[in-house]
């Protein structure tokens, strides 16, 4: 059964909305026009220019459908979709213009999802957070909205979160610099040394825009709901490995990441260099592979893997020594940088026999099956580890707009289809 199906209709209503000649009066709005102004952004002026501004009094407007308070309407759509929606205690509220897109993207999904789900007990506004993107917390079962962070530290007010647009190419862009701020080996200099192009990084788009469009808030609530329905469901544990799905490996341990180091190995034919060394070489590399000190062990002249490259230097001719080493450096290297947002995902440099290797943006090494991203991707996003493949096919496949389910294997859609929600006996 869909949501829709279960919850009262949406309210057909709006609330009216003063022009935006009267922003002024809004602390929050006045910092985003003074920030606009400060940086000469015509993309947002001309966005503020016709969106209009919600305040207070405005928000609390009630019709025949819905409560004034956004507290009460909080609780009537918790009532409605089973899960609470709000603060629990004396926590934020959202606003009712935050909650029209939180109710939309509800109405996607079944309602087995939503209450009956064990995983999944709370969406709430989360203001404490310091980072700019919205989670899955797995301890506590709740998602939880973070304002994005705009240029100059500002956080986006409710109002303006709501109006996001994800089909915005310009702010799309936006939220892909921010997104991308967070994760470890991307910089300016860095990407320089690597070759990598400005403006090559994307998130939400790139080697396909099938979920690049609609309301940021709605695409949000489905993307994070799905991380929940993963964790009921078991696939990550008992599927991601499966072609169909991308054919995820986590190398998580010593001995998977030894997997790691020999595939890198015969990657650049060193494999077969020095035979009788060739074990103590995999776990030396194995060693300098682990991510919490992987950066360190390449980066700079006379590195650890630098050094480590040399036992080869007397079994082969200069040109091809340098030739293999060069292949070993630059494979950790992209592997370090989040390849996944680049157009390929690295796989020029990155795949071995198929699969693309990478270390995602929760530092662990992890791969997949190239083609299957190059052929069935939603996003770059989907292909940086198996959770976000999950969240992303979940939010692909309940997406209102016609077509972007389609994107998805057929053998993937006939399984979210009939998609078990008993969670398997350990």
């Amino acid at each position: 059964m869909r949501a829709h199906e279960h919850a009262e209709e949406q309210s057909a209503g709006r609330p009216r909305r003063r022009s935006s000649s009267g922003a002024g009066h809004n602390p929050e709005v006045t910092r985003m026009l003074s920030l606009q102004n400060s940086v000469g952004n015509a993309a947002l002026s001309a966005d503020l220019s016709v969106q209009r501004v919600e305040t207070d009094e405005e928000e609390q407007q009630e019709t025949p459908r819905r409560p004034r308070r956004a507290a009460d309407r909080e609780r009537q759509l918790s009532q409605a979709f089973g899960i609470r929606i709000g603060p629990d205690g004396r926590g934020p509220h959202f606003t009712h213009s935050m909650l029209d897109h939180i109710e939309a993207a509800l109405r996607n999904l079944p309602l087995e999802d939503l209450g009956p789900n064990e995983h999944l007990v709370a969406i709430e506004l989360d203001e404490s957070a310091e980072g700019s993107t919205s989670e899955y917390r797995e301890d506590d079962q709740s998602v939880a909205i973070v304002r994005p962070v705009l240029m100059g530290g500002v956080r986006a007010p409710q109002w303006l979160y709501a109006r996001m647009n994800r089909g915005n190419a310009w702010q799309r862009r936006r939220m892909d610099q921010g997104a991308m701020s967070a994760y470890p080996g991307v910089s300016r200099a860095g990407d320089r040394a690597l070759g990598v192009r400005s403006g090559d990084r994307e998130v939400m788009g790139g080697v396909s825009n099938a979920l690049a469009h609609g309301n940021l808030v709605e695409w949000t609530v489905m993307h994070e709901v799905g991380h929940s329905v993963d964790v009921l469901t078991a696939w990550q544990r008992d599927l991601a490995h499966e072609e169909r799905f991308g054919g995820w490996q986590v190398y998580d341990d010593s001995e998977a990441l030894d997997r790691v180091a020999e595939a890198i190995l015969a990657h650049a034919g060193l494999n077969t260099v020095n035979p009788a060394g060739h074990e103590r070489a995999v776990t030396t590399l194995t060693s300098m592979l682990r991510p919490t000190i992987a950066a360190t062990s390449v980066g700079g002249a006379n590195s650890r893997l630098d050094r480590f490259l040399q036992r080869y230097q007397s079994h082969l001719d200069a040109p091809t020594f340098a030739a293999r080493s060069a292949t070993v450096t630059a494979f950790v290297r992209l592997a370090l940088a989040q390849p996944w947002t680049l157009p390929d995902g690295g796989a020029s440099v990155l795949d071995v026999n198929g699969r693309t290797f990478q270390v995602d943006p929760y530092n662990t090494w992890v791969s997949y099956l190239t083609d299957q991203r190059t052929q069935h991707a939603l996003s770059n996003y989907q292909f940086s580890n198996p959770r976000e493949w999950f969240a992303e096919a979940y939010a692909a496949y309940h997406d209102p707009q016609p077509g972007v389910r389609g994107r998805l294997r057929a053998d993937v859609q006939a399984w979210f289809a009939t998609l078990p929600r008993q969670r398997p006996t350990e």
